[in-house]
C-alpha cells in the first residue's frame, strides 16, 4: 500500500493525541494532517479516530494498526540512518538537539562559527528539554544531561564530556541589610530545600513562587524576586546573581555527547562532534561550578 505519508500522519496523531501536535512534529500544517487522515480512512474504509474535546482518540480499528505503523516508522528511520551513515559530504542536513539553556546561554556563538566554517551544512538546532529519539532520526547529534549515575541507552554511541553541577542563586541586593523578603522560586517538581538553611541575614517569605520553566526562574532571580536552583554555568555567569550563602553545589549528573551507531561516521556528524567536544573541554570548569570568572565560553574549532 503506497500511503506512507498518511500512515506517518496517523501515527503522529495517535502518539501526540492532537492534530496540532502531529503537525508540529511532522513540520506540516494542520489541514495537511486532517486531509491525510481522511485519505487513509477512506482507503481502509474504517474510522481510525474518535474526535473528543481534548483531542483525538484511536478507535478499535485504529488501535489494531498503531503497532504496525510504529514498526514501519522504525524500519524507515533505520533505512535513512544506514544511508545517511555512508554520506561523507560536508553538506546536507544535520540536526543537533540540546537543552535550550545550552543553546541560548552557552554554545550559540560558536555554533554560529561552525555554520560559518561549513556553510553548506544545513544545521538545525533543536533547543529543547525533550529527549529526541536518535534511532528514529529525530536528531543526528544530541548533547544531553544524564541525571545521577545513569548511562545513555545501549543503542547509542556516547562520550561522557564532564559533570553537570547546580546551585542556589539570588540577586546580590538580597544579601544587603534591610532587603525585602526573598521567595523560594521553584520549578514544577521542586520543593523548598530542607537539608540546609540560608544565613539569617537573608529574610525569606513564607510562600514560594512556582514556575513552569527554568528560564522564567532565572529571570525572576535576576529581577530580585528570590532564591532559585540553577545550572552553575548560568548562575555564575550573571553579574547580578550570587550563590546563596551556605548553599550546596550539587552534581546533578553528567553531560554526554550522543550519536546513533549508524550515523556517527558521517563526516558532518564527526565535524560537529569534534567541535562540541573541544568546546566542552574549555567549558568544563563552568559546567562543574569551579569557575569564578564571568566570561562567556564557546565552541572552539578542533585543532588542525
Amino acid at each position: 500500500m503506497d500511503h506512507w505519508d498518511e500512515i506517518r500522519m496517523f501515527l503522529a496523531v495517535a502518539e501526540g493525541g492532537t492534530v496540532r501536535a502531529a503537525a508540529q512534529k511532522l513540520g506540516v500544517n494542520h489541514a495537511t494532517v486532517i486531509r491525510g487522515i481522511g485519505r487513509l480512512e477512506q482507503t481502509l474504509d474504517s474510522k481510525l479516530f474518535e474526535k473528543l474535546p481534548s483531542g483525538y482518540r484511536v478507535t478499535e480499528a485504529g488501535a489494531d494498526i498503531v503497532e504496525l505503523a510504529a514498526r514501519m516508522s522504525t524500519a524507515s528511520a533505520q533505512i535513512e540512518a544506514r544511508i545517511f551513515g555512508r554520506d561523507q559530504s560536508v553538506s546536507g542536513p544535520l540536526r543537533l538537539t540540546l537543552p535550550a539553556s545550552f543553546a541560548n546561554d552557552l554554545l550559540m556563538p560558536r555554533l554560529a562559527d561552525f555554520r560559518a566554517t561549513y556553510p553548506d551544512i544545513a544545521l538545525e538546532i533543536i533547543g529543547s528539554g525533550a529527549v529526541a529519539n536518535l534511532s528514529n532520526r529525530e536528531a543526528d547529534v544530541a548533547l544531553r544531561v544524564v541525571v545521577g549515575d545513569g548511562a545513555p541507552p545501549d543503542n547509542l554511541y556516547g562520550t561522557r564530556l564532564c559533570e553537570f553541577h547546580t546551585a542556589y542563586y539570588l540577586h546580590r541586593n538580597l544579601t544587603k541589610d534591610r532587603a525585602a523578603p526573598a521567595a523560594w522560586l521553584l520549578g514544577p517538581e521542586e520543593a523548598v530545600p530542607s537539608g540546609w538553611h540560608l544565613k539569617d541575614e537573608i529574610r525569606m517569605a513564607t510562600t514560594p513562587i512556582r514556575f513552569t520553566d527554568m528560564r522564567s526562574q532565572f529571570e525572576a532571580a535576576r529581577a530580585g524576586m528570590g532564591v532559585t536552583f540553577l545550572p552553575c554555568f548560568l548562575g555564575d555567569a550573571d553579574p547580578a546573581l550570587c550563590r546563596a550563602p551556605g548553599g550546596p553545589v550539587e552534581r546533578t549528573g553528567d553531560i554526554w555527547l550522543l550519536t546513533h551507531a549508524d550515523t556517527r561516521r558521517t563526516k558532518r556528524v564527526k565535524l560537529l562532534c569534534d567541535h562540541i567536544r573541544a568546546a566542552m573541554r574549555d567549558l568544563a570548569e563552568r559546567l562543574e561550578g569551579r569557575a569564578e570568572d564571568r566570561g562567556s565560553g564557546g565552541l572552539a574549532p578542533p585543532p588542525a
